[in-house]
């Protein structure tokens, strides 16, 4: 099926700003379906929340080992489609294999939940997350020093710092489904320990004073700043890497808002909204084929990691 538009101009979703806003949509729509899909598994298995059944198990680990394969498939397809299946399979990686690992840790470990005028704010499940904070700025730290490593931020901070790990030995093509998946799991790893840092009352007091929110704003800022970075790209492939970073950095305010009360988190509530995440699964259906064209004119925009 070609979606672009026929001659030597691709269809207005192929130009900047709608190769980036499209590929923001759908990172976004992709979080909020990797909830309900997670959630529902678990709901539809009968699964509860401080015990294990097999058909949990078996279903979590085909899905994560799904995305394994989805990496390997993508390993020699260039750039488009390789990530593209690394954006669904960093998704499915993350529900099968990590959602999998902080459940059976906390119900080993059991700590109490961490708790502030009595009422709970982290729950075994993120205080197992939290204590992952040494091993993931550990892994992220040697990642940043390594001369082919040319993720935007990691280059940023090198450049920041003034950090010069030398040139990069091959110019090859890279594996990009298995950048893009290892991109799409690390950064809802970094965005989750982020966030549970900035709500835990041992770290910030109350979560919901004045104190405790300034971090939002500056996370809201950079979020905006990430939307308007992403607008300057003009091809779907390395703008879709780009809005993995950007999608979760925004994610994070989102979730904000809705445990402010100004929505229901609709993602978490399958059952009780199936039309709404219907929608929005038809919607990032349409959008993943879109981007799966990879049209688009490339004139010296930098990729993203």
């Amino acid at each position: 099926m070609n979606i672009a538009a026929t001659g030597t101009e691709p269809a207005s979703w192929y130009r900047k700003p709608y190769v980036g806003l499209l590929a923001m949509a759908t990172v976004i729509i992709g979080i909020a379906m990797g909830h309900a899909i997670l959630v529902s598994m678990r709901l539809l298995l009968g699964a509860e929340d401080h015990h294990f059944i097999a058909s949990e198990v078996i279903v979590s680990l085909l899905m994560g080992c799904g995305g394994m394969y989805m990496v390997w498939l993508g390993r020699n397809k260039g750039e488009g489609l390789g990530t593209w299946l690394g954006f669904i399979a960093g998704t499915l990686i993350w529900i099968g294999f990590f959602e999998l690992s902080w459940k059976a840790f906390a119900i080993g470990l059991n700590p109490q939940p961490v708790t502030y005028d009595g009422i709970p704010v982290l729950n075994a499940e993120l205080q197992v997350i939290q204590a992952s904070s040494v091993a993931f700025f550990m892994m992220m730290a040697f990642l940043t020093i390594n001369k082919e490593t040319r993720c935007n931020m990691m280059v940023w901070i090198r450049r920041k710092l003034g950090l010069d790990p030398g040139k990069a030995i091959t110019n090859r093509e890279r594996n990009f489904a298995a950048v893009t998946a290892s991109e799409s799991y690390m950064t809802t790893w970094a965005c989750y320990i982020i966030t549970i840092m900035i709500v835990d009352p041992r770290i910030v007091g109350n979560p919901m004073g004045m104190a405790a929110q300034l971090p939002y704003l500056a996370i809201f800022a950079w979020g905006l700043y990430m939307v308007y970075r992403i607008t300057k790209q003009r091809e779907m492939a390395p703008a879709l890497r780009y809005a993995i970073g950007a999608g979760n950095v925004n994610w994070i305010w989102i979730e904000a808002g809705s445990r402010a009360k100004l929505y229901e988190e609709i993602w978490i509530k399958p059952l009780k909204y199936p039309v709404s995440l219907s929608i929005l699964f038809v919607l990032l259906v349409i959008a993943l084929i879109i981007m799966l064209q990879n049209k688009g004119v490339s004139r010296g925009v930098p990729a993203a990691a």
